[in-house]
């Protein structure tokens, strides 16, 4: 065998072979499947429950930003928002935690907070960026999946009596008010905007537009009334404060910048008034202005013209009397006099400590001459007068040692005279 034959023997023989990793190009889409396999295992291991909201604007909510909160805890969020097959609403999509599908029942209510950014409600400027939010309050009922949606939060919440209806007519502009806005009484709130309507007579020329407003009894409580009639109660409680003068106000809270609103108002020396019915519905008067357009009325009636007259007359009465020449000739008099009195306090001034000095040497000898005296008539009880007189020398000196004092500690007395008793 020639050496040729046994190299090719011994030769190696190369081979491919394939391994079970596909390469570096398919890690991304095999990423992709990991995250979107773990997702559903975590939705799977969470469970909850999907439920359909209806609403007829969803006033720029955004599907999977969109939060369901209850009691400001998050328990669900939304996950699509598609139109509605009739094109007059909007349905949500949406999941709620298993901690909160109890509450899942035909009475729960669901509406938008942040639907209308207010500053009468500062949680709802949050929207204003992020969109609205789905609140949920739980109601009794039947276990159910679909629910009607609101756009605001419900005046009274779960069941209720049915409200009592009145209508109100403003003769300034309504435009700016809108339905479902709060009817409140002393700051107490017992109703809703209910409709507001446009109407334009054509043969007399007026413009009307009214307010239906809905009261209810549940948030307009009465003693002394039964429960089941608490409907016919409302309805004599608003006649009787009509009569007594509540009307009917337009306002806005906060004042200037904030959402209209409906206030019922006691007016003092309102007109006598009554319930009339206007279309059917009892009518309740209206009086112009409330809150800050009172206070507005109020400062229009300020006679501002008189003040400002008042105020120019004083500045010109001001200006006389400083360029009074008889005021110029008293400070000038004035200045005289208070030049004399520092000439006459400075040459009294050193001879006030030797005035002092001669009271005090004063006052010692009248009470030597005192007790002179007193050794004379001492034991002696019939010298009643010469006992007075010892007395009044004692006397004499005390005061003239009390002088001598006094002016030692205010030699200023001599110019000024002692004050007080």
């Amino acid at each position: 065998m020639s050496e040729g034959s046994q190299a090719d023997r011994s030769r190696t023989k190369a081979a491919v072979r394939r391994g079970w990793w596909p390469g570096w190009v398919w890690s991304i889409p095999i990423a992709a499947v990991a995250v979107v396999g773990w997702a559903l295992l975590r939705t799977l291991a969470e469970g909850g429950q999907t439920i359909e909201i209806v609403f007829d604007d969803v006033h720029g909510l955004k599907p999977k930003n969109a939060e369901i909160l209850y009691r400001g805890l998050k328990v669900g969020e939304a996950s699509e928002a598609t139109i509605a097959p009739d094109g007059k609403s909007v349905i949500v999509t949406a999941s709620v935690d298993d901690s909160a599908t109890q509450f899942l029942r035909s009475g729960t209510t669901f509406w938008l907070r942040g639907s209308t950014p207010s500053l009468s409600d500062l949680s709802s400027l949050g929207a204003l960026l992020s969109g609205p939010s789905i609140v949920m309050e739980p109601g009794p009922g039947t276990k159910t999946t679909s629910f009607a949606g609101l756009s605001r939060r419900p005046i009274v919440a779960g069941p209720h009596p049915k409200p009592d209806l009145y209508e109100l007519s403003f003769s300034g502009a309504v435009g700016g008010l809108t339905q479902g806005e709060p009817v409140k009484l002393r700051g107490f709130t017992v109703g809703e905007v209910h409709s507001i309507a446009f109407r334009y007579d054509a043969k007399t020329g007026a413009i009307e537009t009214p307010v239906t407003i809905a009261l209810y009894p549940s948030l307009f409580p009465i003693e002394h009334e039964a429960a089941s009639d608490s409907g016919a109660a409302l309805a004599a409680a608003v006649k009787r404060l009509v009569a007594e003068g509540m009307r009917a106000r337009l306002d806005r809270d906060p004042p200037f910048i904030g959402s209209y609103e409906v206030s019922l108002d006691m007016v003092k020396g309102a007109p006598p008034a009554q319930l009339s019915a206007a279309e059917g519905l009892p009518q309740i008067p209206s009086a112009e202005g409330g809150g800050i357009a009172t206070i507005v009325d109020r400062v229009n009636k300020v006679p501002i013209d008189q003040i400002a007259q008042n105020l120019l007359d004083v500045t010109q009465h001001v200006d006389t009397l400083v360029a009074s020449p008889q005021l110029k000739d008293a400070i000038a008099q004035l200045d005289q006099s208070l030049q004399q009195v520092h000439q006459v306090a400075a040459k009294a001034g050193p001879k006030i400590t030797t005035l002092v000095d001669s009271l005090h040497r004063t006052a010692d000898r009248l009470d030597e001459t005192a007790k002179a005296a007193n050794k004379v008539v001492g034991g002696v009880p019939s010298q009643n007068g010469l006992s007075d007189a010892v007395r009044e020398i004692t006397e004499a000196a005390r005061s003239v040692r009390d002088l001598s004092d006094y002016l030692d500690r205010h030699p200023e007395a001599l110019i000024q005279g002692r004050s007080g008793g």
